[in-house]
């Protein structure tokens, strides 16, 4: 594990407010009869695993394939965020971005965490180093067990003009949240030449390529866009939305599908 240490980036991330049901066993029977078209099945709620990591960082490649294991597990959504503090270390990592550098520090800020690498936060409020297996497990399975009370459905990515448009479906208690949407490289092999990992080839999993957020969606069907490259093979890209809570951060809801469905 790497830890560098900054100044607190002052801009605010996206801090998104939890809101349980509380209108008991009726209201449990009524999400899940709402949850056709939900990724998780049965009444699951679903894990949303950010990955902060670097090329540069030779603590980081245990996790990121540790990472890889998870993008195909049903009932979890796995994106790895490459940070840029590693790139005047000898290898400038093509993924970097300071967008998710700023991430990884905002939600520094919101759960008194250290920043490092390769730092993993699941559902937006439970922070652990990104290659502890024993305790990404007991994480998700913990959240399996807790009952959803919103949904996304990604119904059609229509992809033209250096655009995606994402039509999908949103239920349940979404009016305090925002929508996050990722374009992700589902994997990628990189030769390193310098720096820490000098002379390894890396592969990396659900890798973020752009990353958007959006300030308000409707219940029911809605429309939005993320730019996508035009060199991209959108056999091995897919879309990632997800909405978090203004006011804690947390993770409530989520869905992915290949952008060339």
């Amino acid at each position: 594990m790497k830890k560098i240490h900054y100044l607190l980036l002052c801009a605010p991330l996206f801090i998104l407010p939890f809101c349980t049901s509380s209108s008991g066993e009726k209201n449990k029977e009524e999400i899940k009869n709402r949850n056709t078209n939900f990724i998780s099945s049965g009444d699951k709620s679903i894990a949303v695993l950010e990955l902060f990591t670097s090329q540069g960082c030779s603590s980081c490649p245990p996790a990121d394939r540790l990472l890889g294991t998870y993008a195909s597990k049903e009932n979890v959504i796995a994106l790895s965020f490459h940070v840029d503090y590693w790139d005047h270390l000898g290898w400038k990592d093509p993924y970097s971005s300071k967008e998710y550098t700023r991430r990884q520090y905002n939600y520094a800020s919101a759960l008194h965490a250290d920043v490092y690498t390769p730092e993993l936060i699941i559902n937006g409020q439970n922070v652990m180093i990104g290659s502890d297996e024993n305790k990404i497990s007991s994480t998700i399975k913990k959240i399996f067990e807790e009952t959803p009370d919103a949904f996304l459905s990604i119904k059609n990515i229509k992809t033209a003009n250096g655009k995606a448009e994402i039509n999908f479906d949103a239920s349940g208690n979404i009016n305090k949240a925002l929508l996050n949407i990722a374009l992700i490289a589902n994997k990628t092999t990189t030769q390193i030449n310098a720096g820490e990992n000098g002379g390894a080839t890396l592969t990396d999993y659900n890798v973020v390529e752009n990353f958007k957020t959006i300030n308000r969606i409707e219940n029911g069907n809605n429309v939005a866009t993320i730019d996508i490259p035009a060199s991209a093979d959108l056999k091995n890209m897919s879309i990632v939305i997800f909405l978090q809570q203004k006011g804690n951060n947390k993770i409530t809801a989520a869905d992915e599908k290949n952008a060339a469905m």
